[in-house]
């Protein structure tokens, strides 16, 4: 079996193994980046951090076509990754998040997903081991980025993993394989980048999509002078709208199709998700 997955991976996905071996993954340009998919990463890593591991089973399209959580609890001592996965699901039900056909786009990214696993080939998901957090938004590092203009500013934060699981023994190419397949409802946004022989992995949550808590605005980095969320330059217009509801008064950008150009003077504001419950901001 380890040989089968071995020679899948060998086959399946070189083109894109080799570009990420030899490109740099905290400079590269997202590749192939649709703007709403980032939501859908944010998730996949706050489902890491619930479940220590992701597959296409943990979540479930509902009824009324929206995705929903298809677990109770999480496993691991993350005590804020369930809310965090109930904010990112709930914005599906903004209206706003309904207005950009968002539980869709969740749905169809998901479906696509579930229907392609070799359910029989991967009977088990691997696991998941933080090993680093890169690019963590400090001071010194959002204030770089706000000399940047265009994309070239979008701030993330890599976030690197070991993948192991019984079933690929000490074989790299069949865990990161297995990790790619498993998680890839959260769309190609999500593990931007792996490498095969060390059996590692990073995802990348934009800056946007963080829940950092600051006391006041003075130690909060992205209340620096000069910078904005660039969220209107991420993938095609008009970009990424949705943020953390910590990220609620920062800046960010948005694009206006009427005037034909981005405006970077735009403020993230609460987003209600029904009833009164505000699960994320909105940039406008």
């Amino acid at each position: 079996m380890r040989l089968i997955l071995a020679l899948l991976a060998l086959t399946a996905v070189p083109g894109a193994w080799a570009l990420e071996l030899y490109d740099d993954p905290l400079r590269r340009v997202q590749r192939g980046a649709v703007a709403h998919d980032t939501l859908l990463a944010a998730l996949g890593e706050a489902t890491v951090a619930c479940l220590g591991r992701v597959t296409t089973a943990d979540y479930r399209v509902s009824p009324d076509g929206a995705l929903e959580r298809a677990f109770d609890a999480c496993t691991t001592r993350d005590t804020g990754a369930l809310e965090r996965i109930d904010r990112l699901l709930g914005v599906q039900h903004s209206r706003e998040g309904q207005a950009d056909r968002l539980p869709a786009r969740y749905a169809f990214v998901w479906n696509r997903a579930a229907r392609a696993f070799p359910e029989r080939l991967i009977p088990e998901c691997p696991d998941w081991e933080l090993l680093h957090v890169i690019d963590e938004p400090t001071l010194q590092r959002v204030g770089q980025l706000a000399s940047r203009e265009d994309a070239a500013g979008v701030g993330k934060e890599y976030r690197w993993y070991k993948v192991a699981s019984e079933q690929c023994g000490s074989n790299g190419f069949c865990a990161v394989l297995q990790a790619r397949l498993c998680g890839a409802g959260f769309s190609n946004q999500f593990i931007v980048w792996s490498d095969p022989f060390s059996s590692t992995v990073i995802v990348d949550p934009a800056w946007w999509l963080t829940t950092y808590e600051f006391e006041s605005d003075q130690p909060n980095p992205f209340k620096s002078s000069g910078y904005y969320h660039p969220m209107s330059f991420y993938g095609a217009v008009p970009g990424s709208l949705y943020g953390a509801p910590q990220r609620e008064g920062e800046a960010c950008s948005r694009w206006s199709e009427t005037a034909q150009k981005h405006y970077t003077d735009r403020t993230l504001h609460p987003l209600d998700c029904g009833n009164g419950w505000y699960c994320a901001t909105y940039c406008y």
